[in-house]
């Protein structure tokens, strides 16, 4: 786990800008809850879906579909890598790697908030059960002016995790009813700092920036758990609901650190689902609407947590999805040939504490190898 772990932290892109964390900043990023695994086509449908995901999806979004898997074999997945890049991480990126006088970069970064993320994932389903092997990296940046001084300050969330996942589901009552849980052990790095204009070419420089990451990284191990409860009266266009308890016990004190070297534990959430699903023999459509964290544990303004989407499928071989995440516009299209499935798409994601504050607009795509649904 620890070489997946420095492989992702070592890429040039988070290495090189993963110096910029802060937690619980008054001048930090606000952006939505993050999670150890992303399914791409839910990035194109708004985030919306969780009651249709299915596969290694399942095991991270919602494990009692596992009970509605098919087959005996389900998804075997080798590969998947998955990026996800903001519109403005590439000049970003371009910046640091050129050497550019780094007060210059952050000066020029202000108001265009960034997210970078990369992940992979491997493992198989079968009939009520699966299992995968994940590493995830994500960071989120935003460069506002202090109020008070007016200079430029680098704020950002950063994690990344990597680990096990493994999932059981079960059906009851005449199959409309399911159950499923994932068990997780998940080690986790993250680092806390944040940088004005004034001391980037100091910290962030040719011979200052690894240093200071390596000084700030936080590392733990969790073992945690994500329980769903799944509710399908039947009919080829009944309505399906999902209750979704994530994170439950997902803390990283395994090993007696204490809380002070440990990293941020993840918050303990309850999620809801609703779905309708009409469909011909040539294809099916699937309308969904999610809200995340009902309880809002997270103290997020309700709209970042709600999510609206639509998916299109032809034969299970070509998708066209659309959606609103947190209020903006997302697209996607996946192309599926059984061996290789190919995601990509654009979605929109809120970094500031309301809808409208701070937008930022992001690609995405992942290749799947293997054998896929």
């Amino acid at each position: 786990m620890r070489v997946a772990l420095n492989y992702i932290r070592l890429r040039s892109l988070a290495s090189a800008a993963a110096v910029w964390t802060v937690a619980g900043s008054s001048h930090g990023v606000a952006a939505e809850l993050q999670r150890e695994y992303v399914s791409a086509p839910l990035l194109g449908s708004g985030n919306a879906g969780t009651t249709d995901v299915y596969g290694l999806d399942s095991l991270f979004y919602n494990p009692a579909n596992l009970a509605r898997t098919p087959k005996v074999v389900g998804d075997v997945v080798l590969v998947s890598p998955h990026i996800e890049a903001s519109q403005n991480g590439l000049s970003l990126y371009k910046d640091i790697q050129s050497n550019k006088n780094m007060l210059d970069v952050v000066g020029g970064a202000v108001g265009r908030p960034v997210s970078l993320a990369l992940q992979n994932a491997t493992g198989a389903s079968f009939r009520r059960t699966a299992f995968a092997l994940f590493q995830r990296a994500d960071l989120d940046i935003a460069v506002k002016n202090n109020p008070i001084s007016g200079i430029p300050v680098a704020t950002a969330a950063s994690a990344v995790r990597a680990g096990v996942a493994f999932g059981l589901g079960r059906s009851f009552s005449g199959n409309a009813l399911h159950f499923g849980v994932t068990g997780l052990i998940v080690q986790k790095a993250e680092a806390q700092l944040e940088v004005s204009a004034l001391d980037a070419q100091t910290k962030l420089g040719k011979s200052g920036g690894k240093s200071v990451l390596d000084d700030a990284v936080k590392r733990g191990v969790g073992v945690g758990a994500h329980a769903s409860l799944m509710l399908t009266p039947g009919g080829a266009s009944s309505p399906e609901f999902v209750l979704v308890a994530r994170n439950l016990g997902l803390s990283y004190g395994v090993g007696g650190k204490p809380s002070s070297e440990q990293p941020s534990a993840e918050i303990q959430t309850i999620d809801f689902g609703f779905s309708l699903q009409p469909g011909t023999k040539k294809s099916r459509s699937r309308i969904s609407l999610d809200l995340d964290d009902v309880l809002n544990k997270s103290k997020q303004n309700i709209y970042k947590r709600l999510h609206m989407g639509a998916e299109v499928t032809f034969s299970e071989i070509l998708g066209v999805l659309g959606g609103l995440n947190q209020g903006y516009s997302t697209y996607g299209i996946f192309i599926n040939s059984k061996i290789i499935r190919i995601d990509a798409g654009l979605f929109a994601e809120e970094m500031g504490k309301y809808p409208g504050d701070s937008k930022n607009r992001s690609y995405y795509g992942r290749v799947s190898v293997g054998w896929a649904k």
